[in-house]
């Protein structure tokens, strides 16, 4: 009668410490994964100012670039003005 509670009792108490490795083992890998998680975040936080800082400024340039090509396909209004004082100057002395 010995014999079948102790093989119970070994049973019971490797159980038990499965069950207390497991307990131990999943919150150690759960706080394991949230912190490679926080780290991975914040690289890619970075990555991704890094990304919008870039493409600020290549919108900036384009937006330069077109108020110059802008600036350079429109005369300026003096200049208008001199045109236009100038064309009717010539043609009232042909009159």
């Amino acid at each position: 009668m010995q014999q079948p509670q102790s093989n119970a009792t070994k049973t019971s108490k490797k159980k038990v410490i499965i069950l207390m490795a497991l307990g131990l083992l999943i919150p150690i890998f759960l706080v394991s994964m949230a912190i490679l998680a926080v780290n991975s975040d914040a690289k890619n936080q970075e990555k991704y100012a890094q990304q919008k800082a870039e493409m600020l400024e290549r919108i900036e340039a384009r937006e330069a670039a077109e108020r110059a090509k802008a600036a350079q396909d429109q005369p300026e209004p003096a200049q208008d003005e001199n045109l236009k004082n100038k064309q009717q100057n010539d043609a009232a002395q042909q009159q």
